[in-house]
């Protein structure tokens, strides 16, 4: 994820605070006008200064996957042809953080979803979570999902068939489908309407809007959305939320194809399980569940 201090500032004080709030690890720097105490900074991050836009470009290329980069540059058409090739870039200001005005979301339409479980629990790796709240958006890049399937799912809320509570999971691929658990809402997106399949998503990084997040659940930022319960305290999901269909308020979008490797593993939390893993996460995120 990419980040950049609006208005633009050097200062150390204002750079050191950033990289403890929005957990950076890298500092992308086009001025390299040594204005700040990069000494200092080193210590807590690494710091690449380049020379040219070109360089820079293939530096994100390569790096941009599990990376937090803290771009430090005045050049605004760099920044602009960043947001308009789907880099979600994040302007932080006084107020907090926030997507850059002219990012436009590449929305994924719900046929994405209308396939088998266990596919769309390992291509939504990646992909961002989008909430719109209080006139902005809470933005998180998935990097867990666990697959459940219908009846004959020891582990999902469909083995005992269609409930009313539990009636959403019959909804066709893209709806929601929320349901409490120890006071929490777990929040799932249907895949296969007729057989009750659903992606539950564990995890996802935070993105933009962190500021709200942490209004909504007060914890450090690593802390802040690393579980299927805390993510969505983070964002605000409620019960109304249950059986809407994505692409409104609530969406799922692409960003720019980044090369990650994906681990898998039984089930988390389940007192029976099927033969296989179907829980996927991202190799190496600081921002999985633990």
């Amino acid at each position: 994820m990419i980040y950049h201090i609006a208005p633009f500032s050097e200062k150390t004080e204002m750079v050191l605070n950033v990289i403890k709030e929005y957990a950076i690890d890298t500092i992308l720097d086009l001025e390299g006008k040594n204005t700040a105490n990069w000494e200092k900074i080193e210590k807590k991050v690494v710091h690449k200064k380049l020379d040219s836009i070109s360089s820079a470009t293939k530096f994100i290329k390569e790096k941009y996957g599990n990376s937090r980069i803290l771009m430090i540059s005045k050049k605004s058409n760099f920044l602009r042809k960043l947001v308009k090739v789907g880099y979600p870039i994040t302007m932080i200001n006084k107020r907090g953080d926030y997507l850059a005005k002219n990012y436009a979301f590449a929305k994924i339409p719900v046929s994405f979803f209308r396939r088998d479980a266990r596919d769309v629990a390992v291509d939504l790796l990646g992909k961002l979570i989008v909430i719109k709240a209080d006139n902005t958006y809470l933005v998180g890049k998935i990097v867990e999902t666990e697959a459940y399937y219908g009846e004959n799912d020891p582990a999902s809320r469909a083995k005992h068939g269609k409930k009313s509570y539990n009636a959403a999971m019959w909804l066709p691929g893209g709806h929601v489908f929320v349901y409490m658990v120890h006071a929490n809402w777990m929040f799932n997106i249907t895949t296969d309407g007729e057989n009750a399949e659903a992606i539950l998503i564990r995890a996802v990084e935070p993105v933009a809007g962190i500021h709200l997040m942490k209004k909504n659940r007060n914890k450090e930022i690593k802390n802040l959305c690393n579980g299927p319960g805390k993510w969505t305290r983070a964002f605000g999901i409620q019960k109304e939320d249950n059986g809407i269909l994505l692409g409104d308020r609530i969406f799922v979008a692409s960003i720019p194809k980044f090369k990650f490797e994906i681990e898998t593993s039984r089930r988390i939390g389940v007192r029976e399980d099927l033969t296989e893993d179907l829980r996927f996460y991202i190799r190496g995120s600081k921002f999985v569940s633990r």
